[in-house]
C-alpha cells in the first residue's frame, strides 16, 4: 500500500528512534525513495522538533533515543497499578491537537467516559486563551480525555482546578520537590511551568456537558526549542535526569485522571480544595486582579468550592472567577 508523506515521516522517526546511525541508503530503501529525497524527509522530521545529526559515512541519527508511546506498555503499566485501561485509549503519532482529535470522535458518535488520545506531536497545540503549546515529537506527554458531566456545564466550573491538582500530585509522587499550582491551573516546579491544562466544554447550560480535558506535561524538551518558550519553564528531566519511563508516566496520568474525574463527578471541586491548597503558590502573597480597565489588589487566601480565588482586599474577602479576570502575582 502506498504511504502518505506523513506516514513516511513517521517511518523515518521510528527508524531513528533507537538513537543509532542509519544510512541514507537504508532510509531510502525503507521509504522506497532515492537517497536524494531522504534529505527532504529529514528536514520534515526536524520540523517536528527533533534534532537530527548527519555524519558523512555513517548517516543520520537523533540527538538522543526516543521512548515512543506504546499501547501495550501503557496497558501493562496500568495493570501493574492494579488498574485496567479505562475506555478506549488511542495513540496517534502527529495530530493538530489531541483535544481536536477527541472532538472529532465525539462528533462522529457515542464516546465513553475515559476515552483518551495520546499523541507524539501536535502541530497546533494550544493552552488557555489560545496560547501556543510547543509540542515536539516524542519528547513530552500530550493527552486528552473525554468525560460526560450529567449535571451540566455549571457543574464543570471547577474542573480545571481539580485536574491541576491531579497533575501536581502525579509530579509530586515522582519525588520532585516544590511542585506548585498557580490559579487557576498552571502547574509549576520551583516557580517554572511544567504542565498546562485546557478544559473545553460542549453542551447546554442546563443539560449534559461534554468535557474534553487536555494536558501537556513537559518531560524532555529538545535543546534547540528552549528559546521558543516565552515564560520560565522546566521539565521532568531537569529534576530526574533520564530516570523516568514515558509510558509509565502516561499510564499514571491516565489512571489518576480517570479516578479524579469520577471523584469530581460525585463530589465536585470540594473533594479537591484542600488538596489544591497544599500546592497553592499564591496563598498569603499579594496579587493583582485585572478586570478590563479595573484593577484590584489584595492578599490571596486560597480558593472556594466553585474554584474562585479568594482575595483579601482591605479586610474584605472577595471572590473572582477565572473566566472573568486576569491575575498577576505581586503588587
Amino acid at each position: 500500500m502506498k504511504q502518505t508523506k506523513r506516514e513516511r515521516i513517521i517511518a523515518v522517526i521510528e527508524q531513528l528512534s533507537d538513537g543509532q546511525f542509519h544510512s541514507g541508503e537504508a532510509i531510502g530503501d525503507l521509504l522506497g525513495v532515492s537517497r536524494t529525497a531522504v534529505s527532504q524527509y529529514i528536514q520534515d522530521v526536524q520540523a517536528l522538533g527533533l534534532d537530527v545529526f548527519r555524519v558523512t559515512g555513517k548517516g543520520y541519527r537523533l540527538e538522543e533515543p526516543l521512548q515512543l508511546i506504546r499501547h501495550t506498555m501503557i496497558e501493562a503499566a496500568c495493570e501493574a497499578m492494579a488498574d485496567s485501561v479505562p475506555g478506549d485509549v488511542v495513540i496517534e503519532r502527529v495530530v493538530s491537537s489531541t483535544n481536536d482529535t477527541v472532538k472529532e470522535q465525539l462528533q462522529h458518535g457515542h464516546v465513553d467516559n475515559g476515552y483518551t488520545v495520546f499523541a507524539e506531536a501536535q502541530t497546533s497545540g494550544r493552552g488557555r486563551r489560545g496560547k501556543r503549546w510547543i509540542s515536539p515529537f516524542g519528547s513530552n506527554l500530550y493527552m486528552s480525555m473525554y468525560w460526560r458531566i450529567e449535571q451540566g456545564m455549571t457543574a464543570a466550573m471547577g474542573l480545571s482546578l481539580a485536574l491541576g491538582t491531579i497533575v501536581a500530585e502525579v509530579i509530586a509522587d515522582l519525588g520532585i520537590p516544590q511542585v506548585e499550582l498557580k490559579w487557576p491551573n498552571d502547574v509549576l516546579v520551583d516557580g517554572k511551568k511544567i504542565a498546562g491544562i485546557l478544559v473545553e466544554l460542549e453542551g447546554q447550560a442546563m443539560g449534559v456537558a461534554h468535557a474534553i480535558v487536555g494536558i501537556g506535561l513537559n518531560l524532555a524538551m529538545p535543546s534547540q526549542l528552549h528559546g521558543e518558550i516565552d515564560q520560565p519553564w522546566t521539565d521532568i528531566r531537569d529534576h530526574m535526569g533520564n530516570h523516568f519511563d514515558r509510558n509509565k508516566l502516561a499510564a499514571q496520568l491516565l489512571t489518576k485522571c480517570r479516578l479524579g474525574l469520577a471523584e469530581y463527578e460525585q463530589q465536585g471541586l470540594r473533594a479537591f480544595v484542600e488538596r489544591w491548597q497544599n500546592f497553592d503558590r499564591l496563598r498569603g502573597h499579594p496579587v493583582r486582579i485585572i478586570m478590563g480597565h479595573k484593577e484590584v489588589t489584595g492578599i490571596a487566601e486560597g480558593i472556594d468550592d466553585t474554584g474562585a480565588i479568594l482575595v483579601n482586599c482591605n479586610g474584605t474577602t472577595q471572590r473572582f472567577h477565572a473566566g472573568e479576570v486576569s491575575l498577576r502575582h505581586g503588587t
